[in-house]
C-alpha cells in the first residue's frame, strides 16, 4: 500500500471517529477533551519517528538553518499585536461595565499569568496533534493542492472542536490558518504554543471576562 494510500485509511478513520464524538458529545467538561487529547498525544508520540522521517520528509521544506529564529520573528510579528487589541477591547469592556474598577479587574488581573503557564502545555499538544500529525498528513494526502487549502482545512478542523461556542470557534479557525502556515514553513512547534496560550488566556480573560484559574479549580474539586 503507497504511502497515501495509508494516511487516506488512517485520516478516514480519524475522521469518523472525530464526528461520531462530536455527535455524541456536543457539550462536555473541558477535562474529557484533556484526556482524550492525552490519549491522542500517546499514540501520536508511539509514531513521532514515522511522522517525522516519513511524512515530513517527504514534503519539500525552505525553511532554512535559521528556521527557529525566523519563527520566533513571525510568531511575535502576528501574536503581539492581537493581545495588544484584545488588552484594549477589555479593558473598554471592563470600563463600559463598571468604570475603571471594572477595567483594571479585568485586564490586570495577575491570574492570566498563571492561566497562560498552565495553558502552555495544552496549547503545545494541541498544535502536536493539528500542525504536527495533521498538517503533514494533509500535505501527504492532497499533493497537487494549494497549501493554503491545507491551512484552511486544518484551521476548520482545530475550530470545530471549540463548537458549540461560536466566537471561540471563529477566532480559533483565524488563528489555526496562521499557525499551519507557521509551522508548514518553519516546522517548529513550541512558539506556536507560546502564540497559542498567550492568546488563548487573554481572549479569555479580557474578551469573555472569564476566569480560568477559577473554572479549572472548580472542575478539579468536581
Amino acid at each position: 500500500m503507497s504511502l497515501r494510500a495509508k494516511v487516506a485509511v488512517e485520516l478516514g478513520t480519524l475522521a469518523l471517529l472525530t464526528v461520531l464524538f462530536l455527535l455524541l458529545f456536543p457539550r462536555r467538561s473541558p477535562w474529557a477533551d484533556v484526556g482524550l487529547a492525552a490519549f491522542a498525544l500517546a499514540l501520536i508520540g508511539l509514531t513521532a519517528r514515522y511522522t517525522r522521517h516519513t511524512i515530513w520528509a517527504s514534503l519539500p521544506s525552505k525553511a532554512g538553518e535559521d528556521r527557529v529564529k525566523r519563527c520566533i520573528t513571525f510568531v511575535a510579528f502576528v501574536t503581539l499585536p492581537v493581545v495588544a487589541l484584545f488588552f484594549v477591547a477589555g479593558g473598554f469592556i471592563g470600563y463600559h461595565a463598571d468604570g475603571w474598577a471594572g477595567l483594571t479587574a479585568r485586564v490586570l488581573n495577575w491570574r492570566v499569568l498563571v492561566a497562560f503557564a498552565c495553558y502552555l502545555p495544552w496549547a503545545l499538544m494541541q498544535q502536536t496533534l493539528f500542525q504536527f500529525y495533521l498538517l503533514g498528513r494533509l500535505a501527504v494526502l492532497f499533493p497537487s493542492v494549494h497549501p493554503l487549502a491545507l491551512f484552511t482545512f486544518t484551521g476548520a478542523a482545530y475550530a470545530l472542536v471549540h463548537l458549540p461556542d461560536v466566537g471561540t470557534t471563529l477566532v480559533t479557525a483565524a488563528a489555526g490558518i496562521v499557525w499551519s502556515f507557521l509551522y508548514f514553513r518553519f516546522r517548529v512547534l513550541w512558539p506556536l504554543a507560546f502564540s497559542h496560550a498567550l492568546l488563548g488566556s487573554t481572549f479569555y480573560y479580557w474578551i469573555y471576562g472569564h476566569d480560568l484559574v477559577a473554572e479549572w479549580s472548580a472542575g478539579v474539586q468536581l
